[in-house]
């Protein structure tokens, strides 16, 4: 039997939505956003870390590791994005509908993030980022976020620290199931 067969519309089996997941407020509005979108579309959803130390989060693990200083940072990540989204999920009723599955990975947020996307068939990827950046940056590629919207295999949506959608490319409402939620409408 062909999977054609088996599967007539694959629309009714929809990929997941990807939530690219820091543990601050920009990672939460971007898992609260995937949620809801979750919630209203019937898609699971993948909170995404990717275990990356810089400059910018050095000692992050290791000041959450509880005094347990042979722990490794993965099963640190581990612990904080259970708890995170634990407390993200709580604070959305609609929620307890979502199958939510938390995955982290090492690698560089700009690689590993489509990568994700692309083996889990990923309907859309949230990440949180800055669409307005020093020239130099974006010449020398240091956007996380652009980086991922030009090698994701699917619509890539970008929040700001706010919780605003900043970008949103290839990202169409009319390829949805529903329309969104008016809190998911895109700028």
């Amino acid at each position: 039997m062909s999977a054609a067969a088996c599967f007539p519309d694959v629309d009714d089996f929809p990929g997941p939505v990807i939530a690219a997941v820091t543990f601050d407020a920009r990672g939460g509005h971007c898992l609260r956003q995937a949620l809801l979108r979750a919630a209203h579309t019937s898609q699971p959803v993948i909170a995404l870390h990717i275990l990356h130390e810089t400059a910018r989060t050095a000692g992050l693990y290791r000041c959450n590791d509880r005094g347990e200083v042979l722990r490794p940072n993965a099963d640190v990540a581990r612990r904080l994005l259970g708890d995170f989204s634990a407390e993200i999920v709580a604070g959305i009723p609609e929620a307890g509908s979502v199958a939510l599955r938390q995955l982290i990975v090492e690698g560089t947020p700009q690689r590993r993030i489509p990568e994700v996307a692309r083996l889990t068939g990923a309907d859309l990827v949230i990440i949180g980022g800055d669409t307005v950046r020093p020239l130099l940056a974006r010449l020398l590629g240091r956007n996380t976020a652009s980086a991922v919207q030009r090698r994701a295999p699917c619509p890539v949506v970008v929040i700001d620290r706010d919780g605003n959608t900043t970008s949103a490319q290839g990202f169409q409402e009319g390829r949805l199931h529903r329309p969104l939620p008016s809190a998911m409408q895109a700028h």
